[in-house]
């Protein structure tokens, strides 16, 4: 089973076209050129594939690390898991 970081890395690569090996833990969505159109994208394809909801208004995700994602990400897999 892939980890949420290496999933993460998969929708990024495929939503945004970006080779793989440049992403990184500690790269920004603005480092890896990602425009807030496939930002908002990467989110959406997150929500489907962890069945998650990502807040609206979360703007960490859009101007932290690849790494504050994935760990955004983990803690409402977290949050989820404990009130199922």
């Amino acid at each position: 089973m892939k980890s949420t970081e290496q999933v993460i890395f998969d929708i990024i690569a495929k939503t945004c076209s970006i080779p793989h090996e440049r992403i990184t833990p500690d790269a920004t969505l603005k480092e890896l050129d990602v425009h807030s159109l496939d930002a908002v994208q990467v989110l959406f394809e997150i929500e489907d594939h962890f069945d998650i909801s990502v807040p609206e208004r979360d703007d960490q995700y859009a101007a932290g690390t690849v790494r504050d994602l994935v760990e955004g990400v983990d803690r409402l897999i977290a949050a989820k898991t404990s009130t199922a």
